[in-house]
């Protein structure tokens, strides 16, 4: 991939090709037509269950071994994507071998690019650790809230990280079947302008296989595919850089539904355990939160997906605390063969 000003070649069924019938993609994968998706309902506030009460950890799933430490086959056959595009579902037809190859062949996880940065064109108490220090972005059509988007329907929240393509949680579009979306508003605000680069869907979705509904918090990640026509999306917005990294102060800009939505809170803190494939931390979370990029403050590259929230009353006090979906090489590998990205 390039940077030439070239379209390149969708890596998958895109609106275009959304005819419900099989298809073969760029490199040669061929798709299975699942069918027309009848889209799930949600209520305005939350994303079925999964956003509606922070979990006790009587219900805390343990991890599951790192995708990096299974068998090929078995991590092949978890990252068999389902896709997402004009109304119906895709899956891969054969397991995801060049990927698992691509994730059990990597040591580290390559730092993708720094953010556009200047280049943008224009809860309820318990969810909070500690003092609440979030504060509203007051211009989010300005980097770094221009990266971010507003979910209308489930109240998610979605972060830029390419030109093209954006990263959210798997759970806010699918719980046992796909879940319907209005609109996503980078920049959105009660404020005027309410929606800098308009208001639209992803060209594509992709989730990895193994996600089904809450509990499968290993896999809670999903890439979205926005038209890589000109203009582009990210060259408006601006977007974050990547990379694996524990240590540090994180911040992360989310939508949450404890205040006026659509509006951008900007709340910090640190990662406090490395849980297999997820991160835990003291940032506050509300849900509306989920699906954000958590990042490192030094270099804006994005250290993990905000997936749960938990608890602990068998603790005195009651243990709070929230989960990301770390960024390692399995989410790196999947979002590099699914979206045209790190770069388009």
């Amino acid at each position: 991939m390039n940077d030439s000003g070239s379209t390149p070649a969708m890596l998958g069924p895109t609106s275009k090709d959304a005819t419900g019938e099989d298809f073969t993609d760029a490199k040669g994968r061929h798709w299975i037509a699942v069918g027309e998706v009848s889209l799930k309902e949600v209520n305005e506030i939350d994303v079925a269950e999964t956003e509606q009460e922070r979990r006790s950890v009587e219900d805390y799933p343990p991890p599951g071994p790192d995708p990096r430490t299974m068998s090929r086959e078995q991590l092949a056959e978890k990252l068999r994507p389902r896709r997402l595009v004009g109304g119906y579902e895709y899956r891969l037809e054969e397991p995801d071998f060049e990927t698992a190859d691509l994730i059990l062949g990597t040591e580290g996880v390559p730092n993708t690019p720094e953010s556009l940065g200047g280049k943008s064109a224009f809860a309820r108490p318990k969810y909070i650790i500690g003092p609440d220090d979030r504060r509203r972005v007051d211009n989010p059509r300005f980097f770094p809230g221009s990266a971010n988007a507003h979910l209308a329907t489930q109240n998610c929240t979605a972060t830029m990280i390419g030109p093209s393509t954006a990263l959210c949680a798997a759970h806010c579009f699918y719980n046992d079947g796909w879940i319907s979306s209005r609109s996503i508003t980078f920049g959105a605000n009660t404020n005027a302008p309410t929606a800098p680069f308009g208001s639209f869907l992803a060209d594509s979705l992709t989730l990895p296989g193994a996600w089904n509904h809450p509990g499968d918090w290993d896999w809670d990640f999903a890439v979205l595919e926005f038209s890589p026509s000109r203009p582009r999306l990210g060259d408006q917005t601006g977007w974050f850089g990547t990379g694996e990294n524990f240590n540090g102060w994180k911040t992360c800009i989310g939508y949450p539904t404890d205040k006026p939505v659509p509006s951008q809170w900007i709340k910090g803190g640190t990662f406090t355990a490395s849980v297999g494939a997820r991160y835990q931390h003291n940032l506050d979370i509300i849900p509306g939160d989920s699906g954000a990029g958590i990042y490192h403050n030094d270099d804006n590259r994005c250290n993990a997906i905000q997936s749960s929230q938990w608890f602990d009353n068998s603790t005195t006090p009651t243990r709070f605390w929230n989960e990301g979906r770390r960024w390692d090489s399995t989410t790196y590998n999947f979002f590099h063969t699914y979206g045209n990205w790190p770069r388009a």
